[in-house]
């Protein structure tokens, strides 16, 4: 089962309220104190919910992108999605996309980052949690606790023909 980004959020916020619901009434409305509160613990749950289900990014134009999120393992457009740490990006657009790597500070290429392009019509699937850059500008530098970050960016590659006139 496939949704959108935005019903995704609701069934997460949802998931929290359900379970803070039992502790809440007992502490607040029973004055039963910390009776219930180790089912707080259970939200933790959605932390490897989250970070384990992937994201399909459907191209249909450069800045033009529809974001979704697998539910239940599926297939779309015949390749199996399952869990893990992956987006899945289908270009049905008529340009070439691009994924890269972007390193700030100290920060280097490891062994299982690499750029791809991908072409009209083709899917790449990518290995993170979260693109963050999709369409827009990288900023210049950003702000770590550590000497470094590695960010990622999605973006439009120019035409060959765009290129050769400037």
């Amino acid at each position: 089962m496939i949704v959108s980004s935005q019903t995704y959020a609701i069934i997460l916020i949802a998931i929290v309220v359900l379970i803070s619901l039992k502790p809440l009434y007992t502490k607040l409305v029973k004055k039963q104190g910390k009776k219930d509160d180790w089912m707080f613990l259970l939200i933790l749950l959605v932390l490897p919910i989250n970070w384990y289900t992937p994201t399909l990014i459907t191209v249909t134009d450069c800045n033009q992108f529809i974001k979704e999120v697998m539910l239940f393992p599926a297939k779309r457009e015949g390749i199996p999605i399952s869990y893990g740490r992956k987006n899945h990006i289908f270009n049905h657009s008529k340009q070439t996309l691009g994924f890269e790597y972007l390193y700030y500070g100290s920060d280097q290429k490891e062994d299982d980052q690499r750029d791809l392009v991908i072409f009209p019509g083709k899917t790449a699937i990518v290995n993170e949690v979260k693109i963050d850059y999709v369409f827009e500008a990288p900023a210049k530098s950003v702000s770590t606790k550590s000497s470094g970050a590695t960010k990622t960016l999605l973006y439009c590659e120019k035409d060959s023909d765009e290129q050769s006139i400037q």
